[in-house]
């Protein structure tokens, strides 16, 4: 530490890097960067500037050997992850990680195993269940679950006890966007494995933490490995989730979409500016703070029909970075927030090694199932190992 600061490393300085990484940790005032890394050197050089008296660095072995570097933020290649941590651990260095945790189970095995062994905390960020909306979506769900509320004038049957059926929670996620957002390195077999590896496991972890207390049994999966595809995860509840991921979209609307229908009630969350509440009453709408927001004085106000008004105003700029900066917030501070906080407390973080490895099963398990053709069970034993 340094005058009661944490210091850290960056270890990737690309473009995810000056969308989140850089903006994040810059605004947080327990934390200084002393150390901005990349296998290019003018991409370190360039990041370096944004933090003051931060050093750029290309080989992150000389990062990870600073004894005054308390953790690293890994935004490198999927390929690059596993590489990275192994060292991390054994130097005793915490670890916040992009998402996929690995690009194969036997890596995440490995990597959990030196994690475990090195004591150190380690953060994957899979965000979206830190995201403020997503946050709203699931007490509203339990809530809902727990003490039952109907609309008015909706008709209570009550000569007989519910079916099984009508006590299940469905969660359907619908995402639809342009195979532009998507460079050929992360279709690479080699260093991004396609979408459902790089894309997917946010929506696998998702679902997990979504049904806490509930084990995925079944994965039945259909269309691309590499780009469009759909998932169905099914709990040990009997509860589902169903991903739906086209890469044959437009820019013109928004990426994801939520909906969860459980206990007579439907819930929205419109991409993480709205959600909608419906059946408990006669309707209900939450809107969430922007995390960019270019154009607030142009389009003042919250929700998706002023998002989508920015969003337009954005696009016919040309979506130039240096034009105006528009971002929902999908939980990428919460997830550093609560990874800075388990660093210094010694406690849990938001989203652990073994919660990386579970989205990174799904995800080789949707795989298996598009390349047979039919549905896979979730092995225990890969949900639950045994570490020695």
């Amino acid at each position: 530490m340094r005058d009661g600061r944490l210091v850290a490393g960056q270890i990737g300085c690309g473009g995810f890097a000056w969308d989140q990484d850089i903006p994040n940790l810059k605004q947080r005032g327990d934390v200084v960067v002393k150390y901005c890394c990349d296998a290019s050197a003018a991409s370190a050089g360039k990041a370096a500037k944004e933090f003051p008296g931060a050093i750029a660095e290309t080989d992150f072995l000389k990062v990870l050997d600073d004894p005054e570097v308390d953790f690293v933020k890994v935004s490198t290649p999927h390929d690059m992850h596993k590489g990275i941590v192994l060292e991390a651990a054994r130097r005793g260095k915490h670890v916040f990680c992009e998402k996929p945790m690995a690009m194969t189970l036997e890596d995440c095995w490995e990597m959990v195993a030196a994690i475990r062994r090195g004591g150190i905390r380690f953060c994957v960020d899979l965000n979206r269940r830190m995201a403020p909306a997503m946050q709203a979506l699931k007490a509203r769900v339990l809530e809902q679950q727990r003490n039952e509320r109907h609309s008015p004038w909706r008709y209570v049957e009550t000569e007989r006890a519910p079916l099984a059926e009508e006590l299940q929670t469905h969660f359907l996620m619908r995402m639809q966007d342009e195979s532009a957002s998507y460079r050929l390195v992360h279709l690479d077999p080699l260093h991004g494995g396609g979408e459902i590896l790089g894309e997917t496991v946010h929506w696998m972890d998702l679902a997990t933490w979504f049904f806490d207390g509930q084990r995925p049994v079944a994965v039945t999966a259909w269309g691309s490995t590499r780009l469009s595809h759909g998932v169905n995860l099914k709990f040990s509840g009997g509860d589902s989730a169903t991903i739906v991921f086209d890469a044959c979209g437009t820019f013109d609307y928004v990426k994801e979409r939520y909906e969860v229908t459980s206990r007579s009630a439907l819930f929205q969350s419109l991409f993480f500016a709205e959600n909608r509440y419906y059946g408990m009453n006669e309707g209900e709408i939450e809107t969430f703070q922007l995390q960019y927001d270019a154009y607030a004085a142009e389009v003042p106000g919250e929700g998706l029909d002023a998002y989508l008004r920015k969003n337009d105003i954005r696009r016919r700029g040309g979506m130039k970075a240096n034009y105006g900066k528009l971002g929902v917030d999908k939980g990428h501070r919460a997830m550093l927030a609560g990874f800075v906080e388990s660093v210094k407390s010694g406690g849990p973080t938001p989203c652990d090694e073994l919660a990386g490895l579970r989205s990174l099963l799904l995800a080789r398990l949707a795989i298996k199932s598009i390349e047979l053709g039919q549905t896979v069970p979730v092995p225990v034993e890969y949900w639950e190992p045994a570490f020695a």
